[in-house]
């Protein structure tokens, strides 16, 4: 049978609509979304800024802080409509001090991480987080921040991160220093955690966030992917050096393998 050329060219055409209306009200609603996580976080932090102001800027009350930062944290994902389900723990060693390394998916990692672990922590973070207004209070002293542009202030980042887990502290570490483009794949580890894990033959026990990427993108675009949900956080068993030697590659990679294997 013969086919003219009009017939051909319009089975070309794929049957969709001009303009998504369904879709383009759904951005409506996730953008709203996105706007009233960022009032809740500022409202939850100015409320108790005062009492944080004093609680952070003394080391002898560093703990109560902490807690009071765990419970700004579950409050903030209770007001966003974010629940969270925890699958694994630290090990309760008081003697002993951990590297948590997670996937860096989202600005929602570190209210996760809060609200998910009981257990004091501290971050090491870049520097650009101490000059945030109102928002450095968390950063300035509590947590080591360090400048990745000067490779001597880096090393003397590690260097401070390493006093601290010789000091019995648990080191937050998101091992690839930011939220990548291609997440939920990874970008590549950097070594200073793996390094500082060597030097104190300090246990790493890697975190997946599974969904937060989901939940909220790291993309103020339109259609960025944004909404309230669950957010399912997969602490895995930890991996240990061997005998105390340098042996970063062993740990990067057995560190990637752990996280990568709870990730779509």
């Amino acid at each position: 049978l013969r086919k003219n050329s009009s017939q051909i060219l319009l089975e070309k055409i794929p049957n969709k609509p001009i303009f998504d209306v369904m879709k383009f009200i759904a951005a409506i609603f996730a953008y709203a979304w996105k706007i009233y996580f960022l009032i809740v976080v500022m409202l939850v932090i100015l409320i108790l800024y005062p009492i944080q102001l004093v609680l952070l800027s003394n080391e002898n009350y560093f703990p109560i802080g902490f807690k009071l930062i765990r419970f700004q944290a579950k409050a903030i994902l209770f007001l966003i409509g974010v629940r969270k389900e925890v699958h694994g723990k630290i090990p309760n060693d008081q003697n002993t001090s951990y590297i948590l390394c997670p996937n860096h998916s989202s600005y929602l990692d570190i209210l996760l991480l809060y609200a998910s672990l009981p257990t004091y922590f501290i971050f090491l973070g870049k520097k650009e987080l101490g000059s945030v207004p109102v928002f450095n209070i968390y950063f300035k002293k509590m947590n080591l921040l360090v400048d990745r542009a000067n490779p001597k202030a880096a090393h003397q980042a590690i260097k401070n991160a390493c006093d601290q887990l010789n000091n019995g502290t648990n080191m937050v570490i998101f091992p690839e220093g930011t939220i990548p483009d291609s997440t939920p794949k990874m970008k590549a580890f950097k070594n200073g955690a793996f390094y500082a894990a060597s030097e104190t033959n300090t246990a790493i026990i890697p975190i997946t966030f599974k969904d937060n990427y989901r939940l909220l993108e790291d993309n103020w675009g339109f259609f960025a992917r944004t909404s309230p949900g669950k957010s399912r956080v997969y602490i895995h068993a930890p991996i240990f050096p061997k005998n105390g030697e340098v042996d970063l590659l062993t740990l990067r990679d057995e560190t990637r393998k752990a996280i990568e294997s709870q990730l779509d």
